[in-house]
């Protein structure tokens, strides 16, 4: 069973960590010379990976087993159209190795299967203060057979997608 809500509940706090992270990093100087010796930005580092790896590998995972169970049912085609649908006018990721179709279910395979989950992390400077966020992208990098891939995964875009597509396909009752 899918348990929609709480998949759903998940990818809302998904988007709201990607969109706070610089406004939180800001407030405690995280990264900044003034963060040095508290550990506060190791801590943060460790938060921003742990919970967000967790949070959308879980997602993806049950999106995949929901994909799976109806892959030889008659709305799987009705279900591959709002896929395309729910991702056509965010951008969710882009491919910097290998070639594949970025959908939200080679998404989810690509963050099940990914061998290095890096979260990207970006500088800026306030009040003349130089601090440290995570950016809300990650770097995913895999291999399917011989063939190396790599992704820059925009998590919130990403979750905003399968939000989309969660809610559609229940809305239709299709799951």
């Amino acid at each position: 069973q899918l348990n929609l809500e709480s998949v759903l509940e998940k990818l809302v706090l998904i988007q709201h960590f990607s969109h706070g992270s610089k406004e939180y990093c800001r407030e405690r100087l995280i990264g900044s010379e003034k963060d040095q010796g508290d550990a506060e930005f190791d801590e943060y580092w460790t938060w921003a990976k742990g919970l967000i790896s967790s949070y959308i590998l879980e997602c993806s995972v049950r999106v995949r087993v929901l994909l799976d169970t109806v892959s030889d049912k008659p709305e799987a085609k009705e279900i591959a159209q709002i896929d395309k649908e729910s991702i056509s006018r965010l951008v969710i990721g882009n491919i910097t190795k290998g070639r594949f179709d970025l959908s939200i279910r080679e998404s989810c395979n690509k963050i099940i299967h990914a061998k290095k989950v890096i979260p990207i992390w970006a500088t800026a400077v306030d009040n003349g203060v130089e601090i440290q966020y995570w950016s809300g992208d990650f770097n995913l990098v895999g291999t399917k057979g011989n063939n190396e891939w790599e992704l820059t995964l925009h998590v919130a875009s990403w979750a905003k997608a399968v939000e989309k597509f969660l809610t559609k396909i229940d809305s239709k009752d299709l799951i």
